[in-house]
């Protein structure tokens, strides 16, 4: 005994299944610094058939192995080692006090409300439902309207509230109506609210509830039959008003309310709209749900760190209720949150993270996905939570994916909630990205127990390996990891060598990839069927603006009978048309774009293919081109960044003007779509070389131009060079903020304005082109197209040509690259 506590010795004896089921039970309700009596730990476990007497046991079993404290004559049991210096007994008989003074008062303000039209059930919910109320406590009401009219009974409910003494007193954050009964989050807060709930009116619209959300009994299998109560009679006002707005009325006044709400809360409530996202605020015909945090995901992660403290008390882990064998896998790259990207409609699946769940699979894992490219938002992953119960997530960013590489805030931000939630529901979680490889602390910080830094493959499998087998990650290269213990340090493992014999790695888990939502979007907006392939893995050469944090700067090459394999198969089991080859240089290997013709003619496989190479590379013989254009290359995006050799130069590009101008004639030619990708704002560029760019462009008229601006990448030269000078923000919220975050030669808003100018000038100069007949258009309807492009080109290309004129003033603390005057235009 110690200060009147009962305390023992903590031993490392692994709980029994019914001791976790407590010890789950007192974690959660102490987060809420409540301890509990032995019956209301038997009313609060998560797993059934555990008698009372089996309870009180393992209450005496952990109260003697110093896991739990009591004091002596007191039916109240809280986790030993927490909440140091706060008598919980003595907070707990305070709150209880309270609460009882508080509930006449509560049930009376309840029954009053049944007054109302279309309110047909009222409970009470929150603290007070449990039994205690804190002094600054409400009164919470769960809330059932007549199906339809719920805005209607709303908003009547609000007017009532601002009469009463104090708004505290009537807090109805939960209304639905009769048709929305079945709760779609289903998680152990959820379960508790049900559990817990104290009716005053409509017990039979409640109890049907209760029965439509059987799912809760899985985590509160105990919970008490619902109490029936006395059924006040309806007022004659009542039955009138709610015969007037029966009809067409009534579903007019209902919609009108319900769009006035949203209007006045959007605009009263910052990022009302991400909060809706998150499932927290909801606004519809049947469902208000007003709360504007994150409160359960947070109520449910502190539950998750009490078990871990116990974890790191006892020595040895606590059933989390998960399934061991179980790795959820989730991308984190949303092109709902990309605007640029959703209006380009262009979504492929995330290659990387099936290639990581392929290896788990076939090291004996259970493997499931969350594909957050078609997704709403990050909350989407709380129905695989709940479904699978993984015992491990692994947030898995697409490695092949250029966006991923520039870690955009918006994709940060819902990675970071990804790895919350996934912590909130028990889960260990290793995060695998271009973005967590940079910024380790960053993603432990939020929770995650691993990061993964750089190739994911062979360090995921020794993670996992470790997990399964309750082993500590200490000695895993490639690993970046924190001890679930207070205070404890990142631990950096040495790096692990990136794979060299990219054969040895399984084909990607196309199976787990739900493709017809990708079908149907590419289908309609491009008439034919796109699917992403990798056939290497890095890049040798040295552009020092270019991040490597995944695979470095070494180059290894799937073999072409692997790749020609696998474009098989797709196309036999999905019948995809064209390939987005994802290197960052395609065909380097000598022989290798040979091999693939070879192969692709002997198997007589039709597909076109776009790929990413270099002016140099692609010039390096003709049979390289020839080989290109027999197997199906469509287009070809070249690196080109500049028309000044000087800025080329600067970047350490490697190639030569000349190069580039050379190489977009000779994929013409072999009917091959040329594409370059420029940047503006490097370090000294000019507006004599931003000239150079502009005609570059216009002398060789490539189908496709990528316009961006130069952005500073950790772990670059570029980024050391100007890192001293970035602000605040140092990445882009989204692929199309266009922010210049360094000084550069003119100002962010120039290089934002220029972007369109160039776009512009560019779809101009192209039309023009073809209604001259200098440029062949092989689409249909080809010289009215021109005339089309014209139209819609010039007056944008005057407008926007103007305002860059009017942003061009130099700022002066910036100096500019020395060169000869003239040789631009702009």
């Amino acid at each position: 005994m110690r200060d009147g506590v009962i305390i023992g010795t903590v031993g490392t004896i692994a709980p029994t299944a019914t001791e976790a089921a407590v010890l789950r039970a007192l974690a959660y309700h102490q987060v809420f610094g409540h301890p509990l009596a032995a019956s209301e730990v038997w009313d609060a476990l998560d797993s059934p058939g555990i008698a009372r007497a089996a309870v009180a046991a393992a209450l005496d079993a952990l109260v003697d192995r110093g896991i739990v404290e009591t004091r002596p004559g007191l039916d109240r049991y809280w986790i030993a080692g927490m909440d140091a210096g706060i008598d919980l007994p003595a907070r707990r008989a305070v709150a209880n006090q309270r609460a009882a003074d508080h509930l006449p008062q509560a049930e009376a303000i309840g029954r009053g409300l049944m007054r109302f039209p279309f309110i047909d059930a009222v409970a009470i919910s929150g603290s007070l439902s449990k039994g205690v109320l804190a002094e600054t406590g409400d009164y919470d009401f769960f809330v059932v309207t007549r199906t339809g009219r719920l805005w209607i009974a709303r908003s009547l409910l609000m007017i009532y509230a601002r009469r009463l003494p104090s708004r505290e007193w009537l807090c109805t954050n939960y209304v639905v109506d009769r048709s929305a009964l079945v709760f779609t989050r289903q998680d152990p807060f959820t379960a508790t609210e049900l559990a817990t709930l104290i009716p005053v009116s409509g017990h039979r619209i409640l109890a049907d509830m209760r029965r439509a959300n059987g799912w809760a009994a899985d985590h509160r299998p105990n919970m008490a039959p619902l109490p029936v109560v006395d059924e006040p009679p309806l007022p004659l006002a009542r039955r009138v008003a709610e015969a007037v707005f029966a009809g067409p009325v009534g579903d007019l006044a209902d919609r009108a309310l319900l769009a006035l709400t949203r209007l006045h809360l959007r605009r009263r409530i910052p990022h009302a709209r991400a909060i809706e996202a998150s499932g927290s605020l909801v606004l519809d015909r049947h469902v208000f749900k007003g709360h504007t945090t994150e409160w359960k995901y947070r109520t449910l992660q502190l539950h998750q760190a009490r078990l871990d403290a116990v974890d790191a008390q006892i020595g040895v882990p606590i059933d989390r209720r998960t399934d061991p064998g179980r790795v959820l896998f989730a991308s984190a790259y949303f092109y709902r949150i990309d605007p640029k990207q959703w209006r380009i409609a262009q979504p492929y699946p995330p290659l990387g993270t099936l290639y990581a769940a392929a290896v788990a699979r076939e090291a004996g894992f259970a493997v499931s996905l969350f594909d957050a490219g078609l997704a709403r938002s990050e909350y989407d992953l709380l129905a695989r939570l709940e479904a699978d119960r993984p015992a491990m997530v692994v947030i898995h960013e697409d490695g092949f994916n250029y966006l991923t590489k520039m870690c955009l805030t918006r994709m940060r931000q819902a990675a970071l909630r990804m790895v919350g939630l996934a912590r909130a529901f028990g889960a260990r979680v290793a995060v695998a990205s271009s973005d967590a490889t940079d910024n380790a602390a960053l993603y432990l910080d939020a929770g995650a127990d691993a990061v993964i830094r750089g190739e994911s493959e062979a360090t995921l499998h020794d993670v996992l390996d470790a997990w399964r087998a309750h082993r500590p990650l200490d000695g895993i290269a490639g690993v970046t990891h924190r001890p679930r213990t207070a205070g404890a340090e990142p631990v950096i493992e040495p790096p692990r060598r990136v794979t060299r014999d990219l054969d040895e790695l399984p084909d990607p888990a196309w199976d787990l990839v739900d493709l017809a939502p990708y079908r149907a979007i590419w289908m309609r907006r491009h008439g034919r069927f796109s699917l992403n392939l990798a056939t290497t893995r890095g890049c040798p050469y040295s552009c020092n603006w270019c991040a490597k944090p995944i695979y470095g700067n070494r180059y290894n090459s799937r073999s072409p009978e692997r790749v020609v394999d696998e474009i098989a198969r797709l196309i036999r089991s999905t019948g995809v048309e064209h390939f987005w080859i994802t290197d960052d240089i395609f065909g380097l290997k000598p022989g290798w774009v040979q091999r693939f013709d070879a192969l692709v003619r002997a198997r007589g496989l039709r597909f076109r293919y776009t790929i990413q190479s270099r002016a140099d590379l692609l010039l390096r013989d003709d049979t390289t081109l020839d080989a290109l254009a027999s197997s199906g290359l469509e287009t070809a995006w070249i690196g080109a960044e500049s028309g000044s050799q000087t800025i080329l130069d600067a970047m350490d590009k490697g190639i030569s003007r000349r190069q580039i101008d050379q190489v977009v004639p000779a994929l013409r030619v072999r009917g091959i779509r040329s594409a370059l990708f420029l940047q503006f704002g490097y370090l000294g560029e000019t507006r004599e070389d931003i000239g150079r760019t502009i005609a570059m462009v216009e002398d060789l008229l490539p189908d496709q131009i990528g316009v961006s601006v130069s952005y500073p990448l950790p772990g670059t030269v570029f980024h050391d060079r100007v890192r001293t000078a970035l602000g605040a923000k140092t990445n882009w919220t989204d692929s199309d903020d266009l922010d210049l975050m360094f000084p550069g030669t003119y100002s962010p808003e120039y290089y934002r304005q220029l972007h369109r100018y160039m776009h512009h000038r560019f779809g101009a100069a192209r039309a023009w082109a073809v209604l001259r007949g200098r440029l062949p258009e092989t689409r249909r309807g080809g010289r009215l197209r021109g005339l089309v492009g014209l139209a819609r080109n010039l007056p944008r290309m005057v407008l926007d040509g103007t305002r860059v004129k009017r942003l061009e003033q130099p700022r002066a603390d910036i100096p500019s690259a020395s060169q000869p005057a003239g040789e631009g235009r702009i």
